[in-house]
């Protein structure tokens, strides 16, 4: 038994390296997801409303691109840029703030 026990761990010991030889290399789009959105004009024109005066347009829209500054830059729209742009266009992996009006400051 000890004798099986031994050839089982060698067979172990070559197959699972040339296992790992055997796959193929990742695509480069899937080593460094794209996490840059494919931004429409609507989403884009809401993006450069809420940009501080402190970043310029292209930091602004560079920074934006990371999911982590898309949830911490919640993004404001009150209802005169909803009666003049369409909702359904907004991208959804950002955060919109509805303000102005008695539902929010």
């Amino acid at each position: 038994m000890k004798h099986m026990s031994t050839r089982s761990f060698l067979f172990a010991l070559v197959l699972f390296p040339l296992m790992a030889m055997g796959q193929k290399p990742a695509s480069p789009t899937a080593r460094e997801p794209d996490n840059t959105p494919t931004l429409n004009a609507t989403t884009r024109a809401v993006l450069l409303v809420n940009r501080p005066a402190h970043f310029t347009e292209a930091e602004w829209l560079r920074m934006m691109e990371q999911p982590l500054n898309r949830s911490l830059y919640p993004l404001r729209i009150d209802q005169a840029m909803l009666d003049t742009l369409d909702a359904r266009m907004l991208d959804r992996r950002f955060q919109y703030i509805l303000t102005g009006g008695p539902w929010g400051p």
